[in-house]
């Protein structure tokens, strides 16, 4: 692990340049739709490295046709992914470093402590929206990528560089126009913030919301409606106990599937019956093979059997999302060296983990056949939701376990 020495004597100043880079980009406003905000920052970077830069435009009709993961109601105007090919010498495995342009909105702007667009450094911490879901994976990968050129560093194999959009909006159609477009390589990073913990498998999640209707009337004339609400009851009491049964079901390194209902509509505050409820419904869900999905749709419809109402006035059920799961077994030589380069980096024992949510992984593991996994600094415990942060030695040890990660896999000219 040469390149580890080499960072060392000079990391002061890289180190520097790397947070700089970091601010520049939360500083851009690339909310869903904004992203060619920070895109023009990353190709006015990578213009001055030696790689081949394109611009990939997700055909919203192209892949609807072929992908049935693509997600549907979204358009692409100046919203262009940003990819870079750097070539390697020849004889080396090839990797794909991926990262998505696009953050949340930022969430409950009183309870924020700075501007979500004012990137800040405090107590060895750097705040803002997209600080580490993913631009501190990103700028960590960027920074990695110009250090090994600096350091006359000659990969064998080449390098896949993604900047992708519309991954936070229901997900994946950036990356998706990607693997359409036909980058593929040996191996692939996705750098969705895990503590540097590499993690080769993600839960899949799916949300769909249902409607439960009823009949209006006066609050105190009950008996002249039906309350939504109450009729909505026990299909969430139902669903309670299913996600009971689910929380049976084990992974080596996922966490058991949930059921959570996010949201509930009813009622006006009136003195009315509500006659229309609706609730969010989100389940995480293995990549073990189990109809999870069939079994939910089983519980919306024994809850309807069970009730004559339902009869003429069925539980509607729309899907919201459906994020597929992925496992690349962790014992394989990727994520294992993953894990040693983190080791040589922070010092402690690190082993292959998974995720406990969704990601962009799914596609290169799922459609492209690619060893995958998802490694980045900071924490997904603090991403969407307000005072967003990445701690800055951690963004460092990113940088390093990342180019550390790049010789390593792609093999190097002596």
């Amino acid at each position: 692990m040469d390149i580890l020495k080499r960072l060392s004597a000079g990391e002061r100043e890289w180190a520097v340049q790397a947070v700089d880079l970091l601010k520049i980009l939360v500083a851009r406003d690339t909310t869903d739709y904004h992203e060619k905000n920070g895109q023009a920052v990353v190709v006015d970077y990578l213009e001055k490295l030696d790689c081949e830069i394109s611009l990939i435009r997700p055909d919203p009709q192209k892949l609807a046709a072929k992908y049935k993961e693509f997600n549907g109601g979204h358009t692409y105007e100046d919203r262009d992914c940003v990819v870079a090919v750097f070539k390697g010498t020849g004889g080396g495995r090839s990797i794909l470093l991926n990262s998505h342009m696009d953050t949340v909105f930022p969430a409950a702007l009183e309870r924020w402590l700075t501007d979500p667009f004012e990137p800040v450094e405090k107590d060895g911490s750097i705040f803002g929206l997209g600080a580490c879901d993913t631009k501190g994976g990103m700028a960590a990968v960027l920074t990695a990528l110009r250090l090994i050129q600096e350091n006359d560093v000659r990969l064998k194999g080449d390098v896949i560089f993604e900047s992708v959009v519309d991954e936070e909006a229901g997900g994946g159609n950036g990356t998706l126009a990607c693997i359409d477009a036909g980058y593929k390589a040996d191996a692939v990073l996705v750098t969705e913030p895990n503590m540097l913990e590499p993690a080769s498998a993600h839960v899949g999640s799916y949300a769909a919301v249902i409607t439960v209707y009823g009949k209006s009337a006066h609050g105190n004339l009950k008996w002249e409606g039906v309350s939504a609400l109450e009729k909505a009851l026990p299909l969430m009491n139902r669903l309670t106990e299913l996600e009971k049964k689910w929380n049976q079901r084990k992974s080596d390194i996922l966490p058991s599937p949930v059921l959570t209902i996010l949201h509930i509509e009813a009622g006006d505050g009136s003195i009315t019956l509500p006659d229309v409820c609706k609730m969010l419904v989100n389940f995480t869900y293995l990549p073990d093979g189990y109809d999870y999905e069939g079994e939910f749709m089983g519980t919306v419809r024994r809850c309807e059997a069970a009730d004559s109402w339902f009869a003429d006035h069925p539980v509607d059920v729309q899907l919201h999302h459906n994020v597929s799961p992925y496992y690349t077994s962790p014992d394989g030589v990727f994520p294992m060296l993953a894990a040693q380069c983190v080791s040589a980096v922070t010092g402690r024992e690190t082993t292959p983990t998974g995720l406990p949510c969704g990601a962009d992984a799914r596609f290169f593991a799922n459609l492209g056949g690619m060893d995958t996994i998802v490694m980045g600094p900071g924490s997904i415990s603090d991403a969407h939701k307000p005072n967003e942060y990445v701690r800055v030695k951690d963004f460092i040890d990113a940088v390093k376990a990342y180019a550390c990660l790049i010789c390593e896999w792609c093999g190097v000219e002596q």
